[in-house]
């Protein structure tokens, strides 16, 4: 995922202290990282605490964030290590749905998209948590393969290949519950 251009000098300003750019970069990324973080956890309300948390964590380190990296993968990196503790501290599987609080893209008019969206959305939840954020990151957010190594931890061949799978294992979900 690039940078626009624009955003570079709000990151910088946003690294010298400057509170109006801070304010302007958690209006940039709030619905992105609230949309990611929501597709984990399920629960509304959690995620609305999760999003929060990474953009106070974000700030509180923002001294340290690599200047020569993407910054919307550091963010993402912040966010998923805080889907992690929530997991951990809340010993809740990663497969929990909510279906009354599914997200549902808003383009999404036509009844046979939207019906098909639906099997996706209900087969994605039924992948493994690194799986379907993998497929989430990729998809959805629209990074690179080298991007979500830096913010799961793990080798790109285990990303392409991770993906690979999950892409199957959906496609039979859904041809599963025609």
């Amino acid at each position: 995922m690039k940078e626009e251009i624009g955003h570079i000098d709000l990151i910088e300003r946003a690294c010298d202290g400057d509170e109006h750019a801070c304010q302007k970069l958690l209006n940039l990324y709030k619905g992105r990282i609230f949309s990611y973080v929501y597709r984990m956890v399920r629960n509304y309300h959690d995620a609305e605490d999760l999003t929060f948390d990474t953009f106070i964590r974000c700030f509180k380190a923002l001294h340290r964030f690599d200047r020569t990296k993407q910054f919307s993968t550091w963010l993402f990196t912040i966010a998923h290590n805080l889907v992690i503790d929530f997991y951990r501290k809340n010993k809740q599987e990663y497969e929990y749905f909510d279906e009354k609080h599914a997200i549902k893209d808003d383009f999404v008019y036509d009844y046979e998209k939207k019906k098909k969206l639906e099997k996706i959305e209900r087969a994605l939840t039924k992948l493994p948590a690194l799986d379907r954020e993998i497929v989430i990151l990729f998809h959805k957010e629209e990074y690179s393969y080298q991007e979500i190594s830096e913010i799961v931890k793990l080798p790109v061949t285990t990303i392409k290949t991770r993906l690979h799978r999950a892409r199957k294992k959906l496609q039979q979900l859904v041809h599963e519950n025609r």
